[in-house]
């Protein structure tokens, strides 16, 4: 009986920590495609393989107006992570001069794929498994997508392959 208390108690405390480490993450703003707007509510930070620089890994942070959290977790490769994003915009982040970000809006009907550079990042904390921070891109001008966020991010998963 002893030791089913213990399995018990040690089951409550990890789901505990579990929970407080994920409602620890939190993001605002929008996402805006022509007349389009998302709104931010979640978002997930994850670390992969830089697609366009092999060797080299990167931080993606979806941000989106659903909890996609649970389903990037239990995806295996980047790919499948990016395919849980329906409403919102997911936003590369590393030491490259070009960045990927991507749009998508309205379940996917609308979508958009840019580049940005460090310089739209306005981080107050940026560790390898931390960010804090703003994010602002605006292709607008151009047709293009515009992103808003406010952002406190911990790392949820890690990649080592694409697909």
């Amino acid at each position: 009986m002893r030791s089913l208390r213990n399995v018990v108690a040690t089951t409550a405390m990890l789901l505990a920590i579990s929970t407080l480490a994920t409602a620890a993450d939190k993001a605002s703003g929008s996402v805006t495609l022509k007349t389009t707007v998302g709104m931010v509510k979640y978002a997930v930070l994850v670390r992969g393989p830089d697609e366009m620089n092999s060797g080299k890994t990167l931080l993606r942070i979806y941000l989106s107006s659903a909890d996609i959290g649970a389903k990037i977790k239990a995806c295996k490769t980047l790919h499948c992570a990016d395919a849980t994003l329906e409403d919102g915009a997911m936003v590369d982040y590393s030491e490259a001069r070009h960045l990927d970000y991507s749009v998508k809006l309205n379940g996917q009907r609308m979508q958009y794929s840019g580049a940005t550079d460090a310089s739209a990042f306005a981080l107050a904390s940026g560790s390898p498994n931390h960010l804090v921070g703003k994010l602002h891109v605006d292709d607008s001008a151009a047709g293009g997508a515009k992103i808003d966020a406010d952002f406190d991010l911990t790392l949820v998963s890690t990649f080592t392959t694409v697909r």
